[in-house]
């Protein structure tokens, strides 16, 4: 019996007003980060107060995807006191995020639980413009990968443990250093 191939990982993104709109399809992970990032930051530069993550369609993160919306939540705290509000999470999802100290930092919604505001959102036509994994350079997916740790690292100390050897790894690999290997989970 054939297995259906898994979808890509990739985003759905969309700015209205001042909402930035990011529909999670697949995984959220270091393939999609820096594309995220760079949606992110040019939304809040564009004046969006706010960002909200579908996550109906998202079978589950990774640690750099989380550090991504860790380091875009810490942007919009500082520069207007925006927020990140994730919606349509399963318990799964929003267990990674609390086991990362994600929850101190966004809004969370489980699936059912969405506030009226954000159906709103949801349901609206926007016009979309999708963000596929894998198109970034191998030090630009590098980059990503850093900095979204040390945001975790930045958010709560308690992170440092988990992901020392990570951060060693990628800062060797960005001086040149590293034997070889990928850049990746």
């Amino acid at each position: 019996m054939n297995q259906p191939e898994p979808r890509p990982d990739r985003l759905d993104v969309a700015i209205q007003g001042g909402t930035a709109y990011i529909h999670v399809i697949g995984r959220g992970s270091f393939k999609v980060g820096a594309g995220m990032k760079q949606f992110g930051v040019a939304s809040i530069e564009r004046g969006c107060h706010q960002i909200v993550l579908d996550m109906a369609e998202c079978s589950g993160m990774d640690s750099t995807f989380m550090g991504v919306l860790a380091g875009l939540a810490f942007r919009l705290k500082q520069q207007d006191d925006g927020t990140i509000h994730i919606v349509n999470l399963s318990p799964r999802t929003r267990s990674l995020l609390a086991t990362l100290g994600l929850d101190q930092v966004v809004d969370t919604y489980m699936t059912g639980a969405t506030p009226d505001e954000f159906r709103e959102v949801l349901a609206a036509e926007y016009d979309v413009t999708e963000i596929a994994g894998g198109g970034d350079s191998r030090e630009t997916t590098a980059q990503t990968m850093l900095e979204a740790h040390e945001n975790l690292v930045s958010l709560t100390p308690e992170n440092l443990p988990k992901f020392k050897d990570v951060l060693a790894y990628l800062r060797e690999d960005l001086r040149g250093g590293s034997s070889g290997g990928s850049v990746g989970p």
